[in-house]
């Protein structure tokens, strides 16, 4: 859909179907990983289909998931095995010593396997209506809240829903699939301009979410 600044409740797309999940929404902007390949191509993707997540008790069926291949994270792992010991490297003042300390590396294994295990516990889902990240899950229609957030290096959302559900998910990751991008986008669209759900300037910068047609600061 085209990027509008403000945007009129009867200009809405259409939800999806909670069982047959059509008509799927149309491209939505704020995506930032235009360059990921096909999803059959993609390898940094778990294609396990005994892994896959399920639905939330009582919702409709999933329509879309992302989980980083055990690759991905063994590649991130041993990424951050070479960050924390240049770092540590540099503190010693280039000082090569410290590596004949064999606790030393248990310390650099430990911040290796925890960057491993964040990476391969990250799971998404999404139905017409819901968004899993893990265990925790919200209604995608019914948002109440929705805050974007800089933590780390990267921007994070935080979703609350009619129910007090939480979700505090990684944009990165429900990025991982485009597809799956839209559906979200799609409740986050409809639950500010028909719900009005409180946000904040990041949602609307960084992901260019319209604000409600006639909406004042």
């Amino acid at each position: 859909m085209a990027d509008k600044t403000f945007l009129a409740a009867s200009e809405l797309p259409p939800k999806p179907d909670p069982v047959s999940g059509e008509p799927r929404p149309p491209r939505a902007p704020g995506f930032h990983k235009e360059d990921k390949p096909p999803k059959d191509q993609d390898r940094d993707r778990d294609q396990s289909t005994h892994r896959m997540p399920t639905p939330p008790e009582g919702e409709g069926r999933m329509l879309e998931w992302y989980r980083h291949s055990q690759r991905n994270a063994i590649t991130a792992g041993l990424g951050a095995l070479v960050i924390i010991a240049l770092g540590i490297t540099l503190m010693q003042g280039f000082s090569p010593l410290w590596m004949t300390a064999w606790w030393m590396w248990l310390i650099v294994a430990a911040g290796a396997f925890v960057v491993y295990g964040s990476f391969r516990s990250v799971e998404c889902a999404v139905g017409a209506e819901w968004i899993k990240v893990g265990k925790a899950w919200v209604r995608l229609y019914e948002l109440t809240e929705i805050k974007a957030k800089h933590r780390s290096n990267a921007i994070h959302l935080d979703f609350k829903d009619s129910a007090g559900r939480v979700v505090v998910v990684k944009s990165d990751d429900i990025q991982e699939d485009r597809d799956m991008w839209d559906l979200v986008y799609n409740g986050i669209l409809h639950s500010v301009i028909a719900g009005g759900a409180d946000t904040n300037k990041l949602v609307h910068s960084a992901f260019k979410v319209p604000r409600p047609e006639g909406w004042q600061a």
